[in-house]
């Protein structure tokens, strides 16, 4: 218990671990364009930083064993009980070896799967860095913050989530903002054809930063996915950029607190305006679209 409320069981989204076809091409991009810092090469794969903890992105070679997304858990007693959940509901789950611990710099971890084939880690006592973040580029980012995820098995997906202590904020259609914090979302889930990361987004320090990344963007022929725009739920500011292999990553800045009282998640339609308030477009990634 904490100030008499139920310990929660995860506490944060901590990391992604991606698989790219040129992983050194992609490590520029990584520092000199979208602006993280590199720490270190260890096994294969190229560790970056993005706040005060020891890597928050990891680039392997292209294979599903190098893709995954870090979800930081309580202790091990929340990491048992999250073990107990999933196979309970009938997920495969097992303890990481010391060797894939160390690769993911975290003291002991449980690996798994949501029904789309994802593959989440939840991880105890992840690393931290005692050196100040310092990135190649000033591109304002100040950590880590969320992911979109794509959901082949949108309602299976969604109880898996809710079993590990996420619960639904809002909808937009059958898009699902799941919050894990005080925040309106860390998590959101795409329904898609297919599964895999939609997007990782990293929190910058103002507007001010998302129109200089936009710009920046712009000017070094990196393509944007959509953006500048605000999501109508969560109030967020965002900027969606391509990276190496499709993948995409965001500028985010200024989304809502869920508040202390609390309400019923609200349904928004899937429109242009509920995805975008400003009127930012996506053509060319579904699931960022309005299908109406």
């Amino acid at each position: 218990m904490i100030n008499g409320q139920a310990t929660p069981l995860i506490t944060s989204v901590c990391y992604v671990r991606l698989a790219v076809s040129e992983l050194h091409a992609s490590a520029r991009f990584m520092s000199d364009v979208f602006g993280l810092q590199r720490v270190a090469e260890h096994n294969g794969e190229i560790a970056f930083r993005s706040d005060d903890r020891y890597r928050t992105v990891s680039l392997g070679s292209n294979s599903s064993e190098n893709a995954s997304v870090g979800i930081e858990v309580w202790d091990d007693k929340a990491l048992e009980t999250i073990s107990k959940r999933l196979s309970q509901l009938g997920f495969a789950v097992r303890d990481a070896s010391a060797a894939e611990c160390n690769r993911r710099y975290v003291q002991s971890a449980l690996l798994t799967e949501d029904a789309s084939n994802n593959r989440i880690d939840f991880v105890v006592r992840p690393s931290r860095s005692g050196r100040r973040y310092f990135p190649t580029r000033d591109a304002g980012i100040v950590q880590f913050h969320s992911v979109g995820l794509r959901t082949a098995d949108h309602v299976r997906d969604l109880v898996f989530w809710q079993a590990v202590g996420a619960a639904v904020s809002d909808w937009v259609g059958d898009i699902t903002y799941l919050r894990i914090d005080g925040m309106h979302h860390r998590v959101a889930l795409y329904p898609s054809t297919r599964n895999g990361l939609l997007y990782a987004a990293f929190e910058v320090e103002a507007l001010d930063q998302i129109m200089q990344n936009s710009y920046f963007m712009q000017e070094s022929q990196v393509k944007i996915v959509q953006g500048p725009g605000r999501e109508a739920a969560s109030r967020q500011i965002f900027l969606h950029i391509e990276g190496p292999d499709g993948l995409i990553f965001s500028y985010v800045n200024g989304m809502s607190k869920y508040g202390d009282k609390p309400r019923p998640a609200r349904q928004f339609p899937l429109t242009a305006t509920s995805l975008c308030e400003w009127g930012s477009e996506s053509s060319d990634v579904p699931e960022l679209s309005a299908l109406v």
